[in-house]
């Protein structure tokens, strides 16, 4: 279960920091986005949060709670079936909800590519044409 769910659960926490870390950097070095409350008084600055990191922390926890739902079925039928005897339907269909899991992160990848989804649609439209 540590191998299987955990190990992979810290990695990807620690990538999406790094990469929340990264984005909310250059986001400050590109285009700062300071807001001053009180000028007058002692000039507080408030960090305002931009769409696109809104956007890149709806696409983490998107990704992050479909691997949790992907994984967590599986892994705990086999954790079950070392205590009690499971019908392989059970494990089965577990593998199943992984596989739609995996396949939901992979269309998102793509939909929220820009240059993927343009290379796509135009592909698309090439073969609709023929």
């Amino acid at each position: 279960m540590i191998m299987a769910a955990v190990v992979p659960l810290l990695i990807n926490t620690i990538f999406n920091v790094l990469i929340f870390k990264y984005v909310r950097a250059s986001t400050r070095r590109v285009q700062p986005q300071i807001s001053t409350i009180n000028a007058n008084a002692n000039n507080n600055q408030q960090r305002i949060i931009s769409r696109r990191e809104i956007s890149l922390l709806k696409q983490m926890i998107f990704m992050f709670s479909t691997f949790i739902a992907g994984w967590a079925p599986a892994c705990s039928i086999i954790i079950i079936q070392q205590l009690i005897t499971l019908s392989p339907l059970f494990f089965q269909c577990s593998i199943k909800v992984f596989e739609v899991a995996m396949l939901a992160i992979t269309i998102k990848f793509f939909i929220s590519d820009h240059e993927v989804k343009e290379y796509l649609i135009n592909k698309i439209r090439q073969h609709v044409q023929r």
